[in-house]
């Protein structure tokens, strides 16, 4: 076997790597020039967060979505039929 010279070096790198790591991905540095910069969400003047206050609005907006849903539905057979023909 190698001993514990060899032992003693492999313990050093197991502990070595992973506090590396943690220090460089962990330091606010890194954070501020790869993670800070990425925006998963939509800017909050382009959420629509009025939508079904109460159970009449609610309702009227359903409603609306469905009649778009069903013309664009319309739509598509239509544009369908004139290809088939």
């Amino acid at each position: 076997m190698a001993g514990p010279k060899l032992e003693v070096f492999k313990f050093g790198i197991y502990i070595l790597i992973p506090v590396g790591f943690m220090t460089y991905f962990g330091a606010p540095e890194f954070y501020d020039k790869h993670v800070k910069q990425i925006r998963f969400w939509p800017p909050t003047e382009e959420i629509n967060t009025r939508v079904g206050i109460d159970r009449k609005e609610l309702m009227y907006e359903l409603e609306r979505l469905k009649q778009e849903r069903l013309a664009r539905k319309a739509a598509r057979e239509a544009e369908n039929q004139e290809k088939s023909v």
